[in-house]
């Protein structure tokens, strides 16, 4: 049997090594960024990465959530980068140096898939609650229906006044005979749950954002369902202002709830797909070896691949 050895070769700046320090030499980190929903966001954490002084390249990954970042060690540190990112208002952390890039790759693995299933679980109960509250509100627009207040003229709103409401009436009878006020205060409650914990995360992002001078999906989100939101609440607690101007004081919890509930659909399919491409990913490396035979000073030696650098004789 015989065996070959091969010399890893390499030209200065190009090997990839955080503990490079000789200026000049240049090394490339990959760490995890989490807190990116869009195109905007990922452009955001990558102009800001590659404003940095020493940064040469940079690419931010939306679909992996990471990005990977070739430097000058003698001018910007690892740290130095995470806190460029976290100044966008998204969340940044080194890879742990006790783990190894296969460990780091099946530990993020697992992140998604947990991430997949909350997501999932809130889109499903987000959208249950999206119903309970849209049949609590028919009763409530029939109840100034009745008193001949004037309201919008959306034709979705008169579509469910003409079409769904009779239908409603004749399955659900004993619904029209509670107060409407005790239904408004029903769907709040099942709103606040949901905008305070399904939701909660696009509220403090878009206030991150915010804080951060910028914009993003998330903003566009809290933006409307807060408008619908606070209109509704005065339309609750006091509905004397409209009704005093002839106009009906409807509410518009369902449509909170029901723009909640198809956005995290929507988050948790991207979830599930980030979590297919992350297993095929692992895959994929999984076919690498981990350990490498390396010849040192004329010794030989099993280390791991990470440790194998240019020069080595494998």
């Amino acid at each position: 049997m015989t065996t070959t050895a091969h010399k890893i070769t390499g030209q200065r700046g190009v090997e990839h090594r955080d503990d490079a320090r000789e200026p000049g030499t240049t090394a490339t980190i990959t760490f995890p960024v989490t807190g990116m929903t869009c195109a905007a966001c990922q452009a955001r954490v990558q102009r800001t990465l590659t404003r940095q002084p020493g940064v040469q390249d940079a690419t931010v990954n939306l679909m992996l959530n990471n990005a990977a970042v070739t430097y000058d060690p003698g001018v910007i540190t690892p740290d130095g980068l995470v806190e460029a990112v976290r100044t966008t208002g998204y969340g940044a952390e080194l890879p742990s140096p006790a783990r190894t890039a296969f460990e780091e790759q099946e530990a993020q693995g697992e992140e998604r898939v947990r991430e997949y299933h909350a997501l999932r679980f809130r889109a499903a109960v987000s959208l249950a609650a999206s119903i309970v509250v849209m049949i609590l509100s028919m009763p409530i627009m029939s109840a100034a229906e009745r008193v001949g207040l004037a309201r919008s003229a959306d034709p979705l709103l008169r579509w469910e006044m003409t079409v769904l409401t009779p239908t409603l009436r004749a399955w659900l009878p004993w619904l029209y005979a509670i107060p409407a006020s005790v239904l408004a205060y029903t769907a709040l409650a099942l709103t606040l749950v949901v905008v305070g914990w399904a939701g909660r995360h696009f509220y403090t992002r878009a206030w991150s954002a915010f804080r951060h001078r910028s914009a993003d999906m998330n903003t566009l989100i809290a933006v409307g369902t807060g408008a619908a939101l606070l209109y509704s609440l005065v339309a609750t607690f006091a509905p004397g202002a409209f009704i005093a101007h002839g106009i009906a004081p409807d509410v518009y919890y369902e449509a909170v709830v029901f723009i909640i509930a198809l956005i995290l659909v929507g988050n948790t399919l991207e979830a599930r797909a980030k979590s297919e491409t992350s297993a095929a990913l692992r895959a994929l490396v999984r076919l690498q070896p981990r350990i490498a035979r390396v010849v040192r000073d004329g010794q030989e030696a099993d280390l791991p691949i990470e440790q194998v650098r240019a020069g080595d004789v494998v």
